[in-house]
């Protein structure tokens, strides 16, 4: 769930954590990272208002561009894409799982600003959601990775029986390893109210909180950013070597491309891991003080928050790399102009995708799909690239 969840209000002295007195209305509060600092007591009750009206403005415009941008994506895939290749089905389940995890927003905007009104049900269902989604995201930004790597690198036929299957079958593995990361939501969290009567959804760890916090920031960096970036590093530089030494047509913008989807992923990521992983290192007593826990807070809030815009940016960036997306999304904004101009066009037949692909058929590859059909269909390729790799 997002790290702003819990708002217990909290007394925290040396080597104690108290919850104060329903008479005490301000929050002495560690922001849910800090559980025994060691000297004196931290307030965070500028953290937290800065939260109030930071977060819900933040979580609103992300509700709104993730699920116009994911929807029209969906819809242009469903309807002008009838022959889906195995990006196409990735960019599916993007969609999908950036749908799921964006309408999970209005609710942590309702609980940061107000409290949690939703009861435990939801409180649990939405926490799921939440970190199914939030893992689904990134693993299938590398499955697509790896499956341009696999197309122009290896030369793998698009359309094999057994190609399809082995893709199908790692998606299944993608929503069941997000699934069983979702555990300790399923187990822990729940709805607890305050003294003085205010609900909050988070986790209740009981006497391990430290140790499942440490376990759950860690687990964040390695499989949601480290292994991630490695993987799609790897991927897009054997992608570059392949296409600097067959430099087919477009060559550099495809160049550009590649390195564009890793920058971005990158600069959403890299800021809130960083800044996980130094409130790791606060909660371990390695460094820091009250002063450094604020600004850790407040550091927290803003890269979390420009995290979340993945699902709004990462999937166009990924569409519109590919031309044959770019026909379809064409095709769809051609049929809606035409429902509004002629009304008898509403029932007109869409462009299918053999008429939308002839007008371009003499087009020069631009992009590192249209680069991975012709590998994958052209033996002679193939054939230099088992050279090669002798």
């Amino acid at each position: 769930m997002p790290t702003k969840a819990s708002q217990l209000p909290l007394t925290t002295t040396a080597n104690t954590t108290t919850t104060s007195s329903s008479e005490n209305s301000s929050f002495i509060y560690d922001y849910d990272y800090l559980d025994d600092l060691t000297v004196l007591v931290c307030r965070k009750d500028a953290v937290l208002s800065f939260g109030r009206v930071f977060l819900p403005i933040i979580y609103g415009l992300v509700f709104v561009l993730g699920l116009a941008g994911n929807l029209l994506l969906l819809v242009v895939l469903l309807r002008y894409a009838p022959r889906r290749r195995m990006i196409e089905l990735y960019l599916l389940n993007l969609a999908v799982s950036n749908l799921l995890f964006v309408v999970t927003m209005p609710f942590w905007a309702i609980s940061v600003a107000w409290q949690w009104v939703f009861g435990s049900f939801l409180c649990k269902v939405v926490s799921i959601l939440y970190t199914i989604n939030f893992y689904c995201g990134i693993f299938f930004i590398t499955c697509m990775s790896l499956d341009k790597y696999l197309e122009i690198v290896h030369a793998q036929p698009l359309h094999g029986r057994q190609s399809r299957v082995r893709s199908l079958l790692l998606i299944a593995v993608v929503w069941a390893t997000a699934l069983a990361i979702s555990v300790p939501e399923m187990v822990f969290v729940q709805a607890h109210q305050t003294a003085d009567g205010v609900w909050h959804c988070y986790a209740d760890f009981g006497g391990h909180a430290t140790v499942w916090k440490l376990y759950l920031r860690f687990q964040q960096n390695l499989l949601g950013f480290l292994l991630p970036l490695l993987a799609m590093v790897f991927f897009y530089s054997r992608i570059g070597c392949v296409l600097v030494r067959l430099r087919p047509p477009g060559q550099g913008r495809a160049l550009r491309m590649a390195t564009a989807l890793v920058a971005a992923f990158f600069l959403l990521w890299f800021p809130y891991n960083l800044t996980l992983f130094l409130h790791s290192l606060l909660d371990l007593h390695i460094f820091g003080n009250c002063q450094v826990s604020h600004y850790l807070d407040y550091a927290l809030q803003v890269t979390e928050s420009l995290a979340f815009f993945h699902c709004c940016f990462t999937p166009a960036l990924y569409a519109l790399s590919s031309r044959r997306f770019r026909r379809y999304l064409k095709a769809s904004l051609a049929a809606v102009l035409r429902r509004h101009q002629e009304p008898d066009a509403a029932h007109a037949r869409p462009p299918s995708y053999s008429e939308s692909s002839g007008a371009t058929a003499q087009e020069d590859v631009v992009s590192m799909n249209e680069l991975g059909e012709r590998r994958a269909d052209d033996p002679v390729g193939k054939g230099h690239m088992g050279d090669d790799q002798a």
